[in-house]
């Protein structure tokens, strides 16, 4: 079930009416069931894999708790990784790895043809199982109490607004909220309803727009001039900015309107002054995993400088293959540690005009992660290869036709530039509801009624429209 669909928007609002009236006790069982038939709304079946998922996790967190052994709290940890971590691996890399094995054969001149598999990806299997994984971990490092009741972590695990893309939520925050009562406050799911609005605005009116021109583009980039890929790199990443940060909008607006506050996942990132900045902005609780759970138990940058260098690398070449099975990936996450490993390597200048230096910082960061972002997009590594160097060498060649007209692209222009503005306000730590709840009651209902108005015309739906899935669902 998509946030975009007409299903959501009839799921949501009964889910939340008849939450808010059942007695307190119950209404977290009401949340886990809604949030098992949200995710059973793909393929049923796949259900049975989260709920494996949930349950070695919670076995294994209980065991470690108890037991004062250390070699046997390592070993029950370790199982538990090993179980999760190879449930992803089949689901997600057995294509991968016996491409590799394929291509290895074929240089070694040695005659064997992998076997064709159809493996079907389970949405949001990378984000579930990582959130079971940290919880996991954390339970096995103290620094949460193990949830005892089944059911109430299966809620952990399996809530609906998070499930399938994130933000990848921690113990120490999501846990405790699913056991405490959550009343229902007038303005808080004002505020939720606000942030779901931005959310819905960034998907279906900027990304699903953007998308158009994108895919006309990166589809058939051969036939593309030089600038039209550049174009079309620049507006990939206000889709991606506006698919990804939209879905987490979208997700966390869902869990205020239910009393239940998650992490913030962007924070205006295309304002980052370096690649490492920009990292820290986007994407924030993957980023926050890799470092908790994989940099700092690698030694961090704690064993030396050409140490630090070698676990960035690892961490971004790690996270690249997170994102998918296919080399482009991988070299996408490469170059992103690279570009942080580089940075590195130069000392900080004096600044005599700290806000020029400073315009310098983020127009240089966001060219550099536009080059990362066409890699990221293109159909594989050899074409995104191309794509650079047509860039180069065809920049003033005849224009692709590709559909998209003048007024789509107006509309795109000027909804970019509101969303710009809003980051700017984001920025500034300023929010939707402090600015509208400085105006009359009837001004501010007018206000949502027209906002509301203006994602139904401006957004990309309507008949014979196909809802376009968020771009990580495939991650």
């Amino acid at each position: 079930m998509l946030f975009n669909s007409y299903q959501f928007l009839l799921f949501f609002p009964i889910v939340t009416i008849i939450y808010f009236l059942l007695p307190r006790k119950v209404r977290w069982m009401w949340l886990l069931v809604m949030s098992y038939y949200f995710y059973m709304n793909w393929h049923a079946e796949y259900a049975l894999l989260m709920a494996s998922s949930t349950l070695v996790t919670w076995v294994c967190g209980n065991f470690v708790s108890r037991v004062r052994d250390e070699g046997k709290r390592k070993a029950v940890l370790t199982v538990g990784i090993v179980i999760n971590l190879g449930m992803l691996g089949y689901f997600k890399y057995t294509g991968f790895f016996l491409d590799l094995v394929q291509r290895a054969c074929n240089l070694l001149h040695i005659a064997w043809t992998a076997p064709r598999v159809s493996i079907l990806l389970p949405v949001g299997i990378s984000f579930f199982v990582f959130q079971a994984l940290g919880y996991m971990i954390d339970v096995y490092r103290r620094d949460v109490e193990p949830e005892r009741n089944l059911f109430k972590y299966a809620l952990f695990v399996s809530f609906f607004p998070q499930l399938v893309a994130g933000p990848i939520e921690r113990s120490k925050n999501l846990l405790h909220q699913v056991s405490e009562p959550h009343d229902f406050d007038e303005k808080r799911v004002r505020e939720g309803l606000l942030i779901m609005m931005l959310g819905f605005f960034e998907k279906v009116v900027i990304a699903d727009r953007a998308c158009i021109y994108v895919d006309a583009i990166f589809g058939n980039w051969i036939a593309a001039s030089g600038r039209q890929i550049a174009l079309s790199t620049i507006v990939f990443s206000i889709q991606d900015l506006g698919d990804f940060g939209g879905y987490s909008h979208i997700a966390i607006g869902a869990a205020r309107v239910l009393g239940m506050h998650l992490m913030t996942n962007f924070r205006q990132p295309y304002f980052a002054n370096s690649v490492r900045d920009f990292w820290s902005r986007w994407h924030v609780s993957l980023g926050t995993w890799f470092r908790d759970y994989l940099y700092f138990p690698l030694g961090g940058s704690r064993k030396g400088k050409r140490r630090k260098e070698l676990n960035t690398m690892i961490v971004y070449t790690v996270s690249g293959l997170w994102h998918g099975a296919a080399l482009k990936y991988v070299a996408w996450g490469m170059l992103n540690g690279a570009l942080q490993v580089i940075e590195g390597w130069f000392p900080k200048p004096k600044i005599r005009h700290p806000r020029l230096h400073h315009i310098w910082d983020v127009a240089r960061t966001d060219f550099l992660i536009a080059i990362t972002m066409l890699i990221f997009r293109a159909g594989s590594m050899s074409a995104a290869v191309g794509m650079l160097w047509r860039i180069v060498t065809a920049w003033n060649a005849p224009n692709y036709a590709t559909g998209f007209s003048y007024w789509q692209a107006v509309c795109v222009t000027i909804c970019i530039v509101v969303l710009f503005v809003f980051e700017v306000l984001h920025e500034k730590k300023i929010t939707m509801t402090q600015l509208t709840d400085r105006l009359p009651w009837a001004v501010r209902g007018a206000l949502y009624i027209a906002a509301i108005l203006a994602i139904v015309v401006f957004g990309v739906w309507g008949p014979g429209y196909n809802a376009q899935a968020f771009i990580y669902f495939q991650f």
